[in-house]
């Protein structure tokens, strides 16, 4: 192996990994930053009107639908900063560089042709930045999930505080305090809440934060319950003990619609393997029956 193909590849490797810890550098600096002048604000929707200290090249920065997708993306997996658009273009740019990187060195060692490797490395550069994309998606279906799993409890503590006589400010502190091994993922959501509500934030405000933060089917209603318990009088333990019974009548459903799905695909996939195999045991011996007499009376003739 050249040696100058080693340093090439070692100047890549350290730049690389000098690009990315710089990032994180700065990106801990401006939190900081932040937090000394009373700016962390950690919420949905409050980039604007803020001075961005690592702008984003313009042409690596999404547009219309794909832009929408990212926000949503971010946002369901929990990446509620104000910067997190930003950060994610300069991971997955970082991420997208290096494997491109890589990729040619590799193609390189393997191969004297300069173009083969520097296709492969364009072809790398773009699976990534696209597999960036898929695996935020993951992320926020595997944060979903847990958020739902974890809902039903949620709403059976809250109702069983808000029974005890506990008051609806209580319970949320209480949980975000005390309930971190029974639903570790809400209770910082609460804390969350909490915190907003300690930093003088109006009510209404506050529980439409916590259910865009949350954002799982079920925390919008019970958001508009506890609105509507705290400014129009509403009585919260009977209308949560509804809410409770018909929640559990929607997982129902749905579990039943998922059975249903699942049904219909072991079918596909029977039909798909199992259909073949069976044709051939069935159909096999006839048909090889007849082929042997068909031969039979042609050599006889």
């Amino acid at each position: 192996m050249p040696l100058s193909t080693l340093l090439l590849f070692g100047l890549c490797a350290g730049g690389l990994l000098i690009a990315v810890a710089g990032l994180r550098w700065l990106q801990m600096d401006v939190v900081l930053r932040e937090r000394i002048e009373g700016q962390a604000l950690v919420g949905v929707g409050q980039a604007g009107g803020r001075r961005r200290n690592l702008r984003v090249p313009r042409a690596l920065l999404a547009r219309g639908k794909d832009l929408a997708e990212i926000e949503k993306g971010l946002r369901r997996a929990g990446y509620l900063q104000p910067r997190a658009i930003e950060v994610f273009v300069w991971l997955r740019m970082a991420a997208a560089l290096g494997v491109a990187v890589l990729t040619f060195v590799s193609v390189r060692l393997a191969s004297p042709s300069g173009m083969k490797a520097f296709f492969c490395a364009l072809a790398a550069f773009g699976l990534t930045w696209i597999a960036a994309k898929y695996a935020l998606q993951m992320r926020a279906k595997a944060r979903e999930r847990v958020l739902l799993i974890e809902f039903p409890f949620l709403l059976d503590l809250m109702l069983m505080m808000l029974e005890s006589g506990v008051s609806l400010d209580q319970v949320f502190r209480a949980i975000a305090r005390d309930e971190r091994a029974t639903v570790p993922s809400h209770a910082h959501m609460m804390g969350m809440l909490v915190d907003d509500l300690d930093r003088g934030q109006d009510y209404q405000i506050a529980f439409e934060r916590w259910a865009a933060r949350v954002d799982v089917q079920g925390a919008r209603e019970l958001s508009s319950l506890f609105r509507q318990s705290m400014f129009q009088g509403m009585e919260l333990v009977p209308a949560l003990r509804e809410f409770i019974r018909e929640f559990s009548q929607r997982r129902v459903m749905r579990a039943k619609e998922a059975i249903g799905t699942i049904t219909v695909r072991m079918v596909i996939l029977m039909l798909i393997f199992f259909m073949p195999a069976l044709f051939i045991v069935l159909a096999g011996p006839p048909v090889a029956a007849i082929l042997d007499t068909l031969s039979g009376t042609a050599g006889g003739s």
